[in-house]
């Protein structure tokens, strides 16, 4: 039987460092390169007339000056233990700098399906999607209502449907900060008007914290369709 030639020492000292470092590249620097990307999330559970219908959730993630959002809306509407309205939709934005760079959005409405695409190149935005197909050389502000420095106090409140690359002109009004869920969380009430290209009207009342999204109230086809917070709704205990 052949026995293992011993290494000369040296050479057994340098493996044995070359083997520490490996390890330490291994186990230490993906946990390093995570830490730089700091994650966020908001998770809404959306009513219609006080019954459950389904969520909006928000999953932020952030590194350098890049923050990429990923959106998922669902609802789904019964009557009688029937489905007679469906609704979702899928967004994934990324932003630089305050500005948006990409974003690409489908949607399916109980059938009808719209989608949005937005693509910076250089200083020009191309957007193309089911209602617009167009290229513009200002920043853009799509209707996902989280981004409240572009929708809120942004200078022009133009703002871009992200369902199908429509524009709706806002009027915007802040009716003042008040107590909400159940008088444990103070926030600014901003009131949103607008029309969509299919000629609805937008009527938005939505809130913030500190800049942050945390409750909406929107009126449509004679419901009233409400947003909590999941960690705030007292409806679901």
């Amino acid at each position: 039987m052949v026995g293992l030639i011993p290494l000369p020492a040296q050479l057994n000292k340098h493996l044995k460092k070359f083997t520490f470092l490996f390890i330490f590249f291994i186990l230490f620097l993906p946990s390093i390169s995570v830490s730089k990307i700091a994650a966020e999330k908001l998770n809404f559970n959306v009513y219609r007339n006080g019954s459950l219908i389904g969520y909006h959730n928000l999953d932020f993630y952030e590194k350098d000056s890049l923050i990429e959002s990923k959106i998922e809306i669902k609802f789904e509407v019964t009557f009688l233990g029937f489905v007679v309205y469906e609704y979702f939709h899928k967004n994934l934005e990324k932003w630089m700098n305050n500005t948006l760079v990409f974003m690409e959005a489908r949607t399916d409405k109980n059938g009808d399906l719209l989608d949005c695409k937005v693509n910076k190149k250089e200083n020009k935005f191309k957007i193309l999607g089911t209602n617009g197909d167009f290229t513009l050389d200002k920043k853009i502000t799509p209707t996902t209502y989280w981004k409240f420095d572009q929708l809120i106090t942004g200078e022009k409140n133009q703002v871009l449907n992200s369902q199908d690359c429509s524009y709706i002109d806002f009027e915007i009004k802040y009716l003042g900060d008040e107590m909400i869920y159940n008088n444990s969380l103070k926030a600014s009430r901003y009131k949103l008007l607008g029309k969509e290209i299919t000629g609805d009207d937008v009527d938005i009342d939505i809130w913030y914290k500190d800049k942050k999204w945390v409750k909406m109230i929107f009126l449509k086809d004679g419901s009233t369709i409400e947003y909590f917070l999941k960690e705030y709704d007292s409806k679901k205990e």
